[in-house]
C-alpha cells in the first residue's frame, strides 16, 4: 500500500501550473512530507466528514466560485458515502451553514477543507526573526486578509469558515482537520513557515494562510489532492475497487457544474469546462496515474 500512497502522491504533485510548490529545495512539498498519508489513515478511522470548498473569483466574466475545490470534494464526499460514512459538503453564505450540515451529520471526525481560502498573517504569527521581512512586504490592508493568489482581497465574498478550523476548538471536539491547496492561501498553510511560502510562492510573502491543520495536502491542482485523499481512503480500507474516479466521469462532472452551477475557470475567469487554465489531457493523465495505482495488485 505505502508505494501505491507514494505513486498516487508524485501524480498528483506535479507543478504544472507552475505555482512554485517546490521551487527550492526548502518549499511547500517537502514541508509536508507524510501528512497525505497520515491523512488517508485517519480518514480511514473517521465516521463523520464536513468538506468545505469554494473559492469566488471576483474578477471573472461573471464573476463566481472556480472550478477546482468542488469536484474534488465531490470525489471524496461519494467516497465516503461509498463505504456509508456519513459525509456534508458546506460552500458558501455564511459560516453557521456549516455548522448546521455538521450537526445534521452527527459524530463528525474530520473537517476537510479543500481549495478554500483562509486569511494571511498576522504580524503575532509571525516569528520574531522574520518579523522585518514581513513588514517589507506586507502592508496593513493586506494583513489578516482572505486573498486571491494576485493579492486582491475577497474577504466581503468569503464566508470565514477557517474559524470552524481553530485548534482549540477541534481538539475539544475530537476533529481531525485536514487542508488540500495548491497556492498557499488556502487553509492548511499556516502548517508552512510564512518564509517557505514567501521564498517559493509568488506574491507568497503577501497571500500566505495563516490557518493550520492537522494534515495538509499539497498538489499541483486542488482537485488532484481531492482526488487523492478518496483514493488513499479507499487503499487504507482494502476496497480501492469501490473507486469512481474516472477521467470521462469527472469531466462529465465539470461541465455540468460549469454549465448548470456556473463556475468558472478560476485562472481564465471565464465560464468554461476548465481548471486553473490547465488543458484536460493533462487532468485525464493525472485521473489515469492515480487509477493504475489503484488497479494495481501488488
Amino acid at each position: 500500500m505505502k508505494s501505491k500512497l507514494k505513486n498516487i502522491l508524485l501524480a498528483v504533485q506535479q507543478d504544472i501550473g507552475k505555482r512554485g510548490l517546490a521551487k527550492l529545495e526548502d518549499n511547500l512539498i517537502s514541508r509536508t512530507k507524510g501528512d497525505f498519508e497520515a491523512a488517508c489513515a485517519s480518514l480511514a478511522k473517521g465516521t463523520g466528514t464536513v468538506i468545505f470548498t469554494g473559492f469566488y473569483i471576483p474578477t471573472a466574466t461573471p464573476p463566481a466560485p472556480e472550478t477546482d475545490g468542488p469536484p474534488g470534494a465531490l470525489l471524496i464526499a461519494r467516497t465516503l458515502a461509498s463505504l456509508g460514512r456519513k459525509v456534508a459538503i458546506t460552500c458558501e453564505k455564511n459560516c453557521m451553514s456549516a455548522f448546521e450540515a455538521g450537526l445534521q451529520i452527527g459524530d463528525i471526525s474530520h473537517f476537510i477543507a479543500i481549495e478554500k481560502c483562509g486569511p494571511s498573517h498576522l504580524l503575532q504569527s509571525i516569528p520574531g526573526q522574520n518579523i522585518s521581512a514581513f513588514l517589507n512586504a506586507t502592508d496593513d490592508s493586506s494583513r489578516g486578509k482572505i486573498l486571491t493568489m494576485s493579492g486582491k482581497d475577497i474577504t466581503p465574498f468569503t464566508a470565514p469558515v477557517h474559524h470552524c478550523f481553530d485548534p482549540n476548538f477541534c481538539i475539544a471536539n475530537n476533529i481531525t482537520r485536514i487542508g488540500i491547496g495548491d497556492g498557499g492561501n488556502e487553509i492548511g498553510m499556516g502548517n508552512i513557515p510564512w518564509h517557505v511560502i514567501a521564498a517559493n510562492i509568488n506574491n507568497g510573502s503577501k497571500i500566505a494562510c495563516a490557518t493550520t491543520v492537522d494534515h495538509l495536502i499539497v498538489a499541483g491542482v486542488s482537485n488532484w489532492g481531492g482526488y487523492a485523499l478518496g483514493s488513499g481512503l479507499l487503499l487504507n480500507v482494502g476496497l480501492p475497487a469501490l473507486s469512481s474516479l474516472d477521467p470521462a466521469t469527472e469531466w462529465k462532472i465539470l461541465e455540468i457544474m460549469v454549465q448548470q452551477g456556473g463556475l468558472v475557470d478560476g485562472r481564465l475567469g471565464e465560464r468554461i469546462a476548465s481548471v486553473d487554465g490547465i488543458d484536460w489531457s493533462i487532468h485525464t493523465n493525472v485521473i489515469g496515474s492515480i487509477v493504475k495505482s489503484l488497479e494495481e495488485t501488488a
